[in-house]
């Protein structure tokens, strides 16, 4: 017995056979020159702009945090002067209020009370004060 292999390798071609195909051989591809300046540029650019966006949002946000306690404190001193406004309203209007200013007028108290039937325009009432 031989130590010889019964068969040819893989991937070897007989060199006796000739061959119609011409001879291939590989050729090395230049290599790009790559340069990671751009992208450095491009990482640098989107960190920039992501803390640029993020400052311009916080101070409108602060800027917006003011308007709301100006508009606030505007609310309520509109709210105290509403208050203030019921309040005389409120004063003006009751019964002791509305005696005096016509007393102040020279209004008298009406002595008679009398009604008008506008159906037919009588006056209803007693001509003489009512004792009791």
């Amino acid at each position: 017995m031989s130590a010889a292999p019964a068969r040819a390798p893989r991937g070897a071609v007989p060199r006796s056979a000739p061959s119609w195909r011409p001879r291939l051989s590989v050729v090395p591809s230049p290599t790009p020159a790559r340069s990671l300046m751009g992208y450095l540029v491009l990482c640098v650019a989107a960190l920039v702009a992501a803390l640029l966006g993020a400052l311009l949002l916080n101070t409108q946000m602060a800027a917006t945090a003011y308007e709301i306690h100006d508009r606030q404190v505007e609310l309520t001193r509109l709210d105290e002067a509403e208050a203030s406004l019921r309040a005389q309203v409120e004063e003006a209007g009751s019964p002791a209020a509305l005696q005096r200013q016509a007393e102040e007028q020279g209004m008298v108290p009406a002595e008679k009370l009398r009604f008008i039937q506008l159906s037919d325009g009588r006056l209803l009432g007693s001509e003489t004060p009512s004792a009791g």
